[in-house]
């Protein structure tokens, strides 16, 4: 039966996968929309690709199993208690870490996992947007990259009805991302024709205390030699690159997270920044003296920027015009800064821009302004402020990007 199984799974797909995936989107393409919420648009193609996920997660687990059944078969007639229950035990694991790593690579295991919009972790959320830039119709995609401030300013879903039909754009952001975190994210994204990438900057992108929590989920081998050899200011190596690692050994820690948030529910896991939110002061003028005080220069600075221009120079290797959105914050927030700040930070980014003409700068000076009025806290402004300065985005990438060109 389990051999059988796979077999039976994938012929009802190769049979019937195109006809139920119509049938089903037909019936329900309105409700899988909206849930979506503007991560997709075609519906059947969304669908027929889940149905196929489906028979390679059927294959996976009927034959790890098997393999599983084998090896303890083997165990009970080679070894005696205890030794067959720990051989047993350990083919279990190395079963689970397999599927894990099978089941991580398909959209309808993290689709499983995720609970809407506000109440799913963000790493569930980053990794289904992610796989679908391969599903993506578009003659070429851009991708939005970055901290929260890059998501909070522009809304993908104007880009997407402004450049219907000629560009496709995926967010990509991570809440706490550093020109470090968005080299790894980069650096992992499957090889699809991408014509930009658009990333929005301000003061907290090079000035700020390295936080690695990001590295648990984007770290691993492939990335320790470069990381052995960077300067000063990388990140001190903790348990967030001993996480990473781990995930890289066993797929089924790298997964943990998400499963447990799934199983507990949004609210049990998120209550760290619950905790966090309502310990923030109320006033704004005191949290921006208080959280001025960790901008500043130093190697932390330096290590940005170093990361900032290989992840440039990753862009133009690729192919994809990197356009940078020289940001703000809430004025409130400038005022308390360090002014000598914003001077460095443009002088950087010219200095890079004059040397990589791959690179597109939007100046302050070109961006809609934005005033106190604009600004729901220290650093992400409203909705209309948002809408305004996303409709602006459109226009820009539409110039920068003409008919055809990935």
């Amino acid at each position: 039966m389990l051999i059988l199984l796979p077999a039976i799974a994938w012929a009802l797909f190769g049979f019937l996968g195109n006809r139920v995936s119509s049938s089903l989107s037909s019936r329900f393409g309105p409700q899988i929309l909206a849930r979506a919420d503007g991560k997709f648009t075609n519906v059947q193609t969304f669908v027929n690709g889940r149905l196929r996920d489906a028979a390679l997660l059927t294959t996976g687990a009927c034959l790890l199993l098997l393999a599983h059944r084998r090896l303890a078969a083997w165990a009970i007639r080679r070894f005696q208690t205890p030794a067959r229950w720990v051989v047993q035990a350990w083919s279990a694991f190395v079963c689970l870490n397999v599927f894990a790593a099978v089941a991580a690579h398909t959209i309808l295991f993290w689709c499983l996992l995720f609970s809407g919009k506000d109440h799913t972790i963000n790493y569930t959320q980053y990794r289904i947007k992610e796989a679908l830039l391969q599903e993506a119709a578009a003659p070429s995609q851009a991708v939005l990259m970055g901290a929260s401030q890059t998501r909070t300013q522009i809304d993908t879903k104007v880009l997407n009805e402004r450049l219907a039909g000629k560009l496709w754009t995926t967010e990509l952001h991570f809440p706490g991302s550093s020109p470090y975190d968005m080299a790894l994210c980069l650096e992992r994204l499957p090889k699809v024709p991408l014509a930009c990438v658009i990333t929005y900057v301000s003061e907290t992108t090079f000035y700020g205390k390295p936080d690695n929590e990001r590295l648990m989920y984007f770290f691993g081998f492939r990335d320790l030699p470069a990381f052995c050899a960077l300067g000063p200011g990388k990140p001190k190596f903790d348990r967030f690159e001993v996480c990473g690692l781990m995930g890289d050994i066993f797929p089924l820690y790298q997964v943990w997270d998400s499963v447990v948030a799934r199983a507990r529910g949004f609210e049990a896991s998120n209550k760290a920044q619950e905790r966090y939110d309502a310990s923030l002061e109320g006033n704004l003028e005191d949290r921006a003296r208080r959280e001025a005080g960790g901008l500043a220069f130093g190697p932390e600075s330096n290590f940005h920027k170093t990361s900032f221009a290989a992840f440039a120079k990753m862009c133009r290797e690729r192919g994809c015009r990197l356009i940078v959105c020289c940001g703000q914050l809430n004025p409130v927030a400038e005022r308390a800064l360090d002014p000598a700040l914003r001077p460095d930070m443009m002088a950087f980014l010219h200095d890079l821009a004059a040397h990589d003409t791959n690179i597109a700068l939007l100046e302050a000076s070109q961006l809609p302004p934005q005033v106190e009025a604009d600004y729901e806290d220290l650093t992400h402004v409203n909705a209309a402020t948002r809408a305004r300065f996303s409709q602006y985005i459109a226009e820009v990438v539409d110039k920068l990007t003409p008919v055809g060109a990935p």
